[in-house]
């Protein structure tokens, strides 16, 4: 029975009928923000990878390119109307994505912090010129705004229901 009841809330969200939940304005902002710092992730190792020339350098560059597209990716998920296909696999959606935008933030987060102290796959970072500290702000922005995000819909998804 327990077991039942603990699978309950997820069943739901699978639900095409699932009841319309909407989205209060911080939890919008915060989708929106989000989206917004982790285009900024994208853009930096973008930027370094074409203009800097990471391209040529092995693992790293590779790194870069696939942070860019994971990071579009995420971004244009997050921005999408999803709720439209119901408020339970809208959230889902939006919830994965913000958790793969956190993913991909706070690992080039660490990442850039190792390699300033040991190589990483071969590449040791030098300095905090202006593209590190914009890749530092950007990823802590991004984890911050999208956890905060997670948090919000799951708070919104646990409060108890009452039915009309």
């Amino acid at each position: 029975m327990a077991s039942a009841h603990g699978a309950a809330p997820l069943l739901h969200l699978l639900k095409p009928q699932a009841r319309a939940r909407v989205a209060r304005p911080a939890e919008t902002v915060l989708r929106y923000a989000g989206a917004a710092a982790i285009v900024g992730v994208g853009a930096v190792h973008a930027q370094q990878y074409y203009a800097a020339y990471f391209s040529f350098v092995p693992v790293i560059g590779t790194l870069f390119l696939l942070s860019f597209i994971g990071a579009g990716f995420v971004a244009a998920t997050l921005v999408a109307p999803v709720r439209r296909l119901g408020a339970g696999i809208g959230d889902l959606i939006l919830v994965l994505a913000a958790l793969g935008g956190i993913g991909i933030a706070f690992g080039s987060l660490v990442s850039l912090l190792v390699s300033e102290y040991t190589p990483l796959f071969g590449f040791m970072e030098s300095g905090y010129r202006l593209a590190v500290v914009l890749a530092i702000v950007f990823d802590v922005l991004a984890t911050v705004l999208l956890g905060a995000f997670i948090a919000l819909v799951a708070r919104a998804w646990l409060r108890p229901r009452t039915h009309s």
